[in-house]
């Protein structure tokens, strides 16, 4: 299980942001985070990438995506005024370099053409939030006690609730429906036929947490989603991640997928710095050394 947090101070407000993924029964990870709190822009930045099941190279895939929307908006962050007032923006364009990037090597033979993978970006600066998400993988934001997924899912399933809500279909076919859960948006290095990101901000308050979560935490009911982030509301970051995954280890489903969290708790008052750039490191080393060849894939971009 990989895990690490971070703290950074947002006016007078305190991003404490944990990572954590569990195999489930898997042979390998699929998904691929990475996050980074800086308390001298203020900033956060979070990103998580799914790589679509059951195709070749999909952990290859998630970490390409991954890495390379985190760097863009990164290095973006060395303009914080373009980012403040630009950030859907340069999400869009992060998005565009990524999937670029991915269809370079895919267009190299480095990768197989038949891959690809989900993506949720978070960003927060000086106390307002924005996000980027392509996919199923999910955004929730707990407040006030109640949890509210933020992003729209890209799955045949939204398409078959709305034929229900128009009569055209019955809900009992919907429901079965053996494309239910199909992604109709990804990140394949072709066109992204959807891609949610809002051009306002939402404006955080203390007392928020924030969870991206890949499709392996579906095994919760989000009642139990939201009893857990409550109960650990005055505990760490790292709790809320840790607790998420071991209730869903222990519903022992036979066919677990990767599951993979990031927790960012917003809180009132300062904390300390924890060397974010040293834990940054180990994070994309993590990336790179996920699975025998995807240094060379790393190297390839030189």
């Amino acid at each position: 299980m990989l895990k690490t947090k971070q703290q950074v101070t947002m006016a007078s407000l305190t991003a404490d942001t944990a990572l954590a993924q569990d195999i489930g029964s898997r042979a390998r990870q699929e998904d691929a985070v990475v996050a980074y709190c800086s308390k001298g822009t203020e900033l956060t930045i979070a990103v998580l990438s799914d790589g679509m099941g059951g195709h070749k190279d999909g952990d290859l895939a998630s970490r390409i995506i991954a890495r390379e929307m985190f760097g863009e908006l990164y290095v973006a962050a060395a303009r914080p005024k373009a980012l403040r007032h630009n950030s859907s923006l340069m999400m869009r364009a992060a998005l565009s370099c990524a999937n670029n990037r991915l269809a370079e090597h895919v267009h190299s033979g480095r990768i197989s053409n038949d891959t690809g993978g989900t993506v949720v970006c978070v960003e927060i600066q000086d106390g307002q939030m924005r996000w980027l998400s392509v996919g199923d993988s999910l955004l929730y934001l707990l407040r006030g006690g109640r949890l509210k997924r933020l992003n729209q899912l890209h799955l045949v399933a939204a398409q078959l609730d709305m034929m229900v809500a128009f009569d055209q279909i019955d809900i009992e076919t919907a429901l079965n429906h053996p494309d239910r859960y199909c992604l109709t948006s990804a990140v394949t290095g072709q066109g992204i036929p959807s891609i949610d990101c809002p051009d306002t901000t939402l404006d955080m308050q203390e007392g928020d947490v924030v969870l991206i979560a890949s499709d392996g935490i579906d095994v919760l009911e989000e009642q139990e989603i939201a009893r857990i982030i409550q109960k650990n509301l005055h505990s760490k970051s790292s709790d809320i991640a840790d607790e998420i995954l071991g209730s869903v280890r222990d519903v022992g489903f036979a066919d677990q997928d990767n599951t993979s969290v990031i927790v960012i708790k917003i809180d009132n008052g300062l904390q300390p710095n924890v060397g974010p750039l040293r834990k940054l490191k180990r994070q994309l080393g993590t990336l790179m050394s996920s699975r025998p060849g995807a240094r060379m894939v790393a190297r390839a971009r030189a």
